[in-house]
């Protein structure tokens, strides 16, 4: 297999949780080395997450592949004497402190660019580095609830819900991946590194963009529509005979194709239901949604799914999570990858994305135990047998 894009360079990872881990992790799925520090008495506050299997955490298990583990205390002097040593050899520090910790620490961005002008420095919080929230704590709920996502989620005159997946943790990996890929790339122009500033709270506040963008032209308040989607009709669920599914019709082309696969051609020329923009008008929806629902009640949900599907209009049923695990999709294109982990033995998971033509990722390590790698990482630094038992000895490192 050939190399991953990122082979050769070297990530410090100092997360906890979900969003800096995960953005360690894609950085690891592309051939990085990515070095995880831990502390010594509890390591990753994520590895508790959960139901644990044999002491493991599944949650840890996906979100914390192709890592190496050193538990190190950098609260001590002697700690952070290695971290540094570290940082001077590698390319990344990747941390997700609140704002001001770092800096507590004696390990804030000037001074780790002083030691090593190459570091790209990303720092992942809750709400910045900056501004009046940027000492606050940022767990995914109350970044979810604070950027209007769960104002737009749940049914139209029910409680506001959260997305059933740490949404803004993945898209601040996501954000943070993307930028310490682009740091490095302007790295080869500039010869230096920079620090980059990722917040859940943005990264909350970029998925509901749309919304804000329509309010501010419309002067419309933007309120919760469940399973319906308030720009396009219809875009919702329904239920067949057996089970619900999905339509998605984009276009009046598709719109008209529905018409004619539930053989109500006459719909397309009701002057309710003619274009988008008249199919959306909520008086209009609500008519239109009932008659679909007529029509899609009188056969089961395959039945439809591939009517559908074979004139062009997305349609699917409502997969469980176990049912995803088992999809032929993505098992046809290796969507699943199986490691050998050393407590849990061989465990499946989902497998590095995107794929490349030349340089696809692939994972590589399970996820680490807490300080697995210790020494190992120890004796890359040059430290004999004799410091790493003192070091032990004394509790800097486990």
């Amino acid at each position: 297999m050939k190399s991953g894009p990122l082979e050769g360079i070297r990530v410090l990872e100092l997360g906890t949780a979900v969003a800096g881990p995960l953005c360690a992790a894609l950085l690891g799925d592309m051939g990085a080395d990515v070095i995880k520090i831990e502390a010594p008495d509890h390591g990753d506050d994520s590895r508790r997450w959960g139901t644990t299997v044999k002491g493991e955490s599944p949650y840890f298990v996906q979100y914390n592949r192709d890592k190496r583990s050193i538990a190190l205390d950098i609260r001590r002097e002697e700690g952070r004497a290695i971290l540094l040593k570290l940082v001077r050899r590698s390319d990344v520090l990747i941390e997700n402190f609140r704002a001001g910790t770092m800096k507590r620490l004696g390990l804030s961005y000037p001074l780790l660019r002083r030691l090593n002008r190459k570091i790209v420095y990303c720092s992942v919080s809750g709400f910045g580095q900056t501004g009046p929230y940027s000492r606050l704590g940022g767990y995914d709920a109350i970044i979810q609830a604070l950027s209007g996502l769960m104002s737009v989620t749940g049914e139209a005159n029910g409680p506001p819900l959260r997305v059933g997946v740490p949404i803004t943790d993945i898209l601040a990996a996501l954000y943070a991946a993307f930028s310490v890929t682009l740091a490095l790339l302007a790295r080869h122009r500039t010869k230096s590194g920079q620090l980059i500033d990722v917040s859940l709270f943005e990264s909350g506040v970029s998925a509901v963009s749309q919304w804000i963008t329509i309010s501010n032209l419309t002067g419309a308040t933007v309120r919760r529509f469940g399973n319906s989607y308030p720009l396009l009709a219809p875009y919702e669920l329904f239920q067949t005979k057996d089970r619900p599914i999905v339509v998605a019709v984009g276009n009046d082309e598709l719109w008209a194709k529905l018409c004619r696969i539930i053989e109500r051609e006459d719909l397309v020329s009701d002057p309710r239901f003619r274009s988008n923009p008249d199919r959306i008008i909520p008086a209009n929806r609500e008519i239109l949604t009932g008659i679909l629902q007529q029509a899609l009640i009188k056969r089961p949900s395959d039945s439809w799914v591939i009517a559908l599907r074979d004139v062009g209009i997305p349609a699917g049923v409502i997969n469980s999570v176990e049912d995803v695990a088992h999809d032929p999709q993505l098992r046809a294109r290796g969507d699943f990858a199986e490691v050998n982990h050393s407590m849990l033995g061989k465990v499946e998971i989902v497998a590095a994305l995107p794929k490349f033509s030349d340089t696809s990722g692939r994972i590589r390590l399970p996820s680490p135990l807490l300080g697995e790698h210790t020494d190992e990482v120890l004796r890359e630094l040059g430290l004999s047998r004799r410091e790493i038992l003192g070091l032990r000895k004394s509790g800097i490192i486990r």
